[in-house]
Formats: structure tokens, C-alpha cells, sequence
């Protein structure tokens, strides 16, 4: 399993576990939608049968296909803001984590990013202010892992969470809007299976 894969799995964790809500409340806005749909079919069904010919039976069937249609539409775009939602509380839910829980979680994500040989390691200004005096050692045992050396830059940098790896002047940007960038669609695949798809 890969560095982001993990991310991914523990990001997919934090939307489950905040997303309860929101999926109940998008299911029920689903179904509201297809009742909706429904009852317009069923009207359209009736209109079409009073009419009583082989052009009304048309209309019948072009009013059914458009009312499908329709529901489909908006079943979609409720999935598609809901997986928006989930994706988007994912992200904002990193920027709130405790102190802790937050380094943690940039400790996991420097044993995935960190490379060979010598580089420096970039946070902002807010995570500067805030780092655990053992930061340095967490830094350097996860460069050493990969045989190379890794040094805490303390001049901030504009990101909003996460942090930049720089080698040999190459700047790999880890920030948490970099990852989630990256991985939109997969996280949107991922959500769209969980949330949606048919239990076996």
C-alpha cells in the first residue's frame, strides 16, 4: 500500500466517520426527489390516458422518458454536492486537528514523501509556532529511514497546512490542498462506491 493510499484510507476514515449525517440527510433528499418524480410521472401518465390515442400514448411515453430523465439529473447533482461536501469537511477536518493528532499525521505523511539524500523540510507560520520541541527527531528518523537528512527550515512558507520537501532546489509540494488536488477524482470514485453503490 502506498504512501498516499494510506492518506487516501485515512482521509476516507475521517469522511466516514463525519459523514453519517450527510448521507442520511442526502438519502432522504433522494428520496424526496424521486417521489417528486413519481408523482410528475404518474400526472403526465394520467393526462397522456385521457387523451386516449395513439399520439397521446406518444406523449406518455416521451413525458416518462423526460421525467426519468429528470430524476436521474437530479439524483446526481445531489450525489455529486454530497461528495463534494464530504470531500471538502475531509480537508477542512485536517485544519482543525489538535496539535497532536496534527504532527502525527505529518510525522505518517513524511515516512511516505520523504526522499534519499540531503533536503529541507518547510511549514507555515502557524505550525512553526505551534511544533513539538521533538519535531526535529521525528524529521531526521524519518529521513534516516530513507538514507538521507532532512532539515527543518524556519522560515515559514505560504501553505495552509502540511509542508513542502526541498532537494537540491526541487520543491515537492505536500500540503494538504496539493494531496487533495492530486487525489480528487480517485476520492470522489472512492466516496461514490461507498455512499452509493448496492450492498452485496
Amino acid at each position: 500500500m502506498t504512501g498516499l493510499d494510506k492518506i487516501l484510507n485515512h482521509i476516507e476514515e475521517d469522511a466516514k466517520s463525519s459523514a453519517d449525517k450527510l448521507i442520511e440527510d442526502a438519502r432522504h433528499l433522494a428520496e424526496a426527489i424521486l417521489a417528486e418524480a413519481e408523482k410528475t410521472s404518474a400526472e403526465q401518465a394520467e393526462a397522456s390516458k385521457a387523451a386516449a390515442s395513439a399520439a397521446a400514448r406518444d406523449i406518455e411515453a416521451k413525458g416518462r422518458s423526460a421525467a426519468q430523465m429528470q430524476k436521474k439529473r437530479r439524483l446526481l447533482a445531489v450525489r455529486q454536492e454530497l461528495i463534494g461536501s464530504i470531500i471538502e469537511k475531509a480537508h477542512q477536518s485536517l485544519h482543525t486537528l489538535d496539535d497532536g493528532p496534527y504532527f502525527e499525521l505529518l510525522a505518517r505523511m513524511l515516512d511516505q514523501f520523504v526522499l534519499e539524500g540531503t533536503g529541507e523540510i518547510r511549514l507555515s507560520a502557524r505550525d512553526l509556532d505551534r511544533l513539538p520541541r521533538d519535531f526535529q527527531r521525528t524529521i531526521s528518523a524519518a529521513a534516516g529511514k530513507k538514507g538521507g537528512t532532512l532539515t527543518l527550515s524556519h522560515t515559514p512558507c505560504d501553505i495552509d497546512g502540511g509542508f513542502l520537501l526541498v532537494y537540491g532546489g526541487v520543491e515537492e509540494n505536500c500540503s494538504f490542498d496539493a494531496i487533495f488536488s492530486a487525489a480528487q477524482e480517485r476520492l470522489q470514485d472512492l466516496l461514490h462506491t461507498f455512499l452509493f453503490s448496492d450492498p452485496a
